[in-house]
């Protein structure tokens, strides 16, 4: 099982300019997703 460690959100505009929410999760082991 993973562990996270770091969750970061942010609010950005898609391609159509509606807003819409990206995150960045980082695990204990390095990964990094979004």
């Amino acid at each position: 099982m993973s562990i996270i460690e770091f969750i970061e959100a942010r609010e950005i505009l898609d391609s159509r300019g509606n807003p819409t929410v990206e995150v960045d999760v980082i695990l204990e082991d390095g990964s990094m997703g979004r």
